[in-house]
C-alpha cells in the first residue's frame, strides 16, 4: 500500500512540475511574439528537486513539453537574430551632432 501512495505522490509532484513548465512555455511563446515582453524572459532555470524519477505514465506528456521547448527554441533564436540585425543596422548609422532625423530602409 505504501508503494501506491508513493507512486501517487510522485505522479502528483511531476504533474505539478509539468503544469508549471507548460505554463512557462505558453508565456515564452507569447513573449516571442511581443517585443516588449521579450525583455521579461527568464534568464535561468533550475530543475525540480525531490520529485524522483518521472513516472512512466507521464512520459508522453513530458515528451510533448520537450518537443515544444525545441520548437520554441527555434522561434526565440529567430527573434534573437532579427534583433541582432536591427542593432547592427542602428550601429551602422553615423552619429553626428545634427538634430536631423535619419531613416533606415531595412527592406531595400
Amino acid at each position: 500500500m505504501a508503494n501506491n501512495a508513493t507512486l501517487s505522490t510522485a505522479e502528483e509532484a511531476w504533474v505539478e512540475v509539468l503544469e508549471q513548465m507548460e505554463d512557462e512555455l505558453a508565456r515564452l511563446r507569447r513573449c516571442a511574439l511581443d517585443s516588449e515582453e521579450l525583455f521579461e524572459l527568464p534568464t535561468s532555470w533550475s530543475p525540480p528537486e525531490n520529485v524522483g524519477p518521472l513516472p512512466e505514465a507521464l512520459a508522453p506528456r513530458a515528451q510533448a513539453v520537450f518537443t515544444e521547448m525545441q520548437e520554441l527554441s527555434v522561434v526565440l533564436k529567430d527573434r534573437r537574430d532579427e534583433t541582432a540585425r536591427q542593432l547592427r543596422a542602428i550601429d551602422s548609422v553615423p552619429r553626428s551632432g545634427s538634430p536631423t532625423a535619419v531613416y533606415i530602409d531595412l527592406l531595400g
